[in-house]
């Protein structure tokens, strides 16, 4: 992940936020990077032990666990720009503000769907979604219902499901793939998806708070 985006967000937030709410974001920030560098050591043993079903779970259990963590730093910072949005208050998120529910609600409000935020969250994961998300989540929810492990040094693939699998997750042309390739697909496209989503919000508290030095300045 982009430290110097990360660094970015935090200082804009603490010129636009009350202490309060810094403090949850930072509590928040701490949350998503924990889980990244815990997928990332889970790649690494996994591609020393990589027939471990076990290990192959607890990645894609962490980056899905990064998504929702996002997806919490994105509710707060949103909510304060445009609070008619529906999101979740910061001191009232619930175990039920994930990266689905949160994704939702921000391309479904009139007041924030068209912000580089949601646009950018739709864009990467629904509409167009990228190869490696679809990876990632093909693989993640099928681990919420299966045991799935390497085969050959690879991922499996829509193709490789046994029959009885097939319904368990959305009709979707997932191909299998090489381990160490799409382990490493699936960090990277996640690590810039949350350098992208803090730059874009970085850059909207920071017009917030130049718009309300403006008025201030005014009045």
């Amino acid at each position: 992940m982009d430290e110097h985006e990360q660094d970015v967000l935090l200082a804009a937030a603490e010129e636009a936020l009350p202490a309060e709410e810094v403090e949850l974001l930072q509590a928040l920030h701490a949350f998503t990077t924990e889980r990244l560098a815990a997928a990332q050591a889970c790649r690494a043993r996994l591609l020393a032990a990589p027939k471990s079903g076990a290990e192959l779970h607890a990645f894609l259990r962490e980056c899905w666990e990064a998504l929702d963590g996002l997806a919490r730093e994105v509710n707060l910072v949103m909510h304060v720009l445009f609070p008619a949005a529906g999101l979740y208050p910061p001191f009232e998120m619930t175990r039920q503000c994930t990266f689905y529910v949160v994704r939702k609600l921000l391309h479904d409000s009139p007041a924030t769907t068209a912000h580089p935020v949601p646009n950018l969250l739709w864009r990467e994961t629904r509409d167009d979604a990228r190869p490696a998300y679809r990876r990632l989540s093909f693989l993640y929810n099928l681990t919420l219902f299966l045991p799935v492990a390497p085969v050959g040094g690879r991922l499996p693939g829509t193709a490789e499901l046994p029959p009885y699998a097939r319904f368990l997750v959305r009709p979707q042309a997932v191909g299998g793939c090489k381990l160490e390739e799409g382990l490493e697909e699936i960090l990277a496209w996640e690590k810039a998806l949350v350098a992208a989503c803090y730059h874009r919000l970085a850059v909207g508290l920071t017009e917030t708070d130049s718009n309300h030095d403006d008025k201030t300045t005014t009045t």
